[in-house]
């Protein structure tokens, strides 16, 4: 079973569909990672790019970008490398 909280769903309709940003990623000052997988269409690459560019205050940042696999990529075959990614990331940042 899969759950996820529809909180997403009310963002989306009062801040995102009018432009309005919820979040300023210059404010981010942890260690951050992105990742995502090439066909989410949910969240497209030029998305992460974006925040990632904007990441300028973060001390240590990555963006990953995972091959063959969607929005769902934790329940895809592909899903050992996304485990693998943020494993290797934890284990490399700083604390």
């Amino acid at each position: 079973m899969l759950r996820a909280p529809n909180g997403v769903l009310k963002d989306v309709d009062q801040y995102l569909s009018q432009g309005i940003p919820i979040w300023d990623p210059t404010q981010v000052r942890v260690p951050t990672f992105l990742i995502l997988a090439e066909w989410d269409a949910d969240t497209p690459p030029f998305m992460a790019q974006e925040v990632f560019a904007k990441l300028v205050n973060a001390p240590h940042h990555r963006l990953v970008l995972l091959p063959e696999g969607t929005h769902a990529i934790a329940l895809e075959k592909n899903r050992m490398h996304l485990i693998e990614q943020i494993q290797q990331f934890l284990e490399e940042s700083p604390r």
